[in-house]
């Protein structure tokens, strides 16, 4: 999808998959994520720069019979820096349906918590020097808000944080791979990842 005004300009590409439910939601959620943006920012006063929205995007299956669909939205609606949004999107291609955290988890509170506690750890190497006390973790309390940006991906899932999340802008996104045996405890449904 691209539209272009004298100060709005929105690219936003989005994948085909040949399912048609699937196909049906995707685009759905781009054209709605331009809606939002041309009817948020169309009337804004004019910058000197235009509002933009770029909107791209990768996938990962974990099995042929699921997709996850990470968007990596970017905008620029004045002041220091863009905004920068990860979202990924997991669909089953039998179904068609988008899978959420009680459709991946048997047990969501014990993944929560797993996930929780890897991702605090990881990002404390990363980003603190190996010191949980001096990296921001509110972003990685077990609660279902602060993880329902996952992928799934081969051997496991991959958590997304959106900048300031977990970190200062500078530090960016950034991602923490859980591997499949770590969220045994959570009774993951095996049936999504290939064995």
């Amino acid at each position: 999808v691209s539209r272009q005004t004298g100060k709005l300009q929105i690219r936003v590409h989005y994948p085909i998959t040949g399912n048609a439910r699937v196909d049906a939601d995707v685009a759905d959620w781009a054209h709605q994520a331009v809606d939002t943006f041309q009817n948020t920012y169309g009337e804004e006063p004019d910058l000197g720069v235009p509002y933009e929205l770029e909107t791209t995007y990768s996938t990962t299956r974990s099995t042929p019979s699921v997709l996850s669909i990470v968007w990596k939205t970017a905008s620029y609606t004045g002041g220091a820096h863009g905004n920068l949004d990860v979202i990924p999107l997991t669909y089953s291609l039998i179904s068609g349906q988008r899978l959420g955290l009680v459709d991946i988890f048997e047990n969501v509170d014990k993944a929560l918590e797993i996930m929780s506690d890897a991702s605090r750890k990881e990002l404390a190497i990363r980003l603190g020097g190996g010191r949980e006390d001096s990296m921001i973790h509110d972003g990685t309390v077990p609660v279902a808000e602060n993880f329902s940006a996952l992928a799934l991906v081969p051997g496991g899932v991959r958590v997304y944080f959106q900048p300031y999340q977990v970190a200062p802008w500078a530090a960016g996104a950034q991602r923490v791979f859980i591997p499949l045996e770590k969220l045994a405890p959570a009774g993951p449904l095996r049936l999504l990842w290939d064995e």
